[in-house]
């Protein structure tokens, strides 16, 4: 067990043990870097949500899981897949659940704790990214835990007494505090030009965005009492 998380561009630590199983998981949406999502397999097993494997096929990243009703990736890409031995769960297209909260489903059965870093899901239709973003964070009771990334956008969950310090390769342009609840007690952020010291977010008025690392160690400490805060961060042609 360990307590940190690595990406390619910043090293977070956490106030808890995360588990050791780490996967990364493609879904739909915007296509990460190439490169970084070469970077981001290095040690993971790699799994893609229906046209997600597209973007696996583009960045040449053989995934060993495929998983979806095959309406949005291309008969190229899912060919390819079988091709170079993904396993492939093929389902129907009408269904309770989006191909990526089936993906989850399967991640959390096959190493029942895990870290998942889910990419692919920025950009296209704000529904997708929506539903990805609180499908995640609700796996976090059943023992999924993970984040939101790619090359120029991360956001990290925490909740009910978390704290999570995040020291960076490269300087993000902006750090977003989101209350994704409707009301996150007790948030604290330090390392940044305006701080915040045990403060109350309300998600009718998210004023705690665009922030600044103002730290010489390029740290930030973010913490809170009780509620479900989103950290974001975004870097400009990272």
């Amino acid at each position: 067990m360990t307590k940190i998380l690595e990406l390619p561009q910043l090293q977070a630590v956490f106030n808890y043990e995360i588990p050791k199983n780490q996967v990364v998981l493609v879904s739909g949406g915007q296509a990460p870097s190439k490169n970084w999502l070469k970077e981001i397999i290095k040690n993971r097993p790699l799994w893609c949500a229906d046209h997600g494997v597209d973007i696996c096929k583009e960045a040449g990243c053989v995934p060993c899981q495929l998983v979806g009703d095959g309406d949005s990736a291309s008969s190229e890409g899912w060919q390819w897949a079988m091709d170079n031995g993904a396993l492939i769960t093929k389902v129907p297209t009408k269904k309770d659940v989006t191909d990526t909260q089936l993906a989850l489903q399967m991640i959390k059965a096959e190493y029942n704790e895990a870290v998942v870093i889910m990419t692919g899901a920025w950009g296209g239709r704000f529904d997708h990214a929506f539903s990805a973003v609180f499908s995640l964070q609700g796996f976090n009771k059943d023992k999924i835990r993970g984040c939101v990334a790619d090359q120029n956008e991360v956001m990290f969950f925490l909740r009910d007494e978390d704290n999570i310090t995040l020291r960076f390769n490269k300087q993000p342009k902006a750090i977003s505090l989101l209350p994704l609840s409707g009301e996150c007690s007790g948030v604290s952020i330090n390392g940044v030009y305006w701080p915040l010291d045990q403060v109350m977010l309300n998600n009718n008025l998210p004023y705690a965005v665009s922030n600044e690392v103002n730290s010489r160690e390029n740290t930030i400490w973010v913490s809170l009492k009780k509620g479900l805060l989103g950290v974001y961060l975004y870097w400009e042609n990272n």
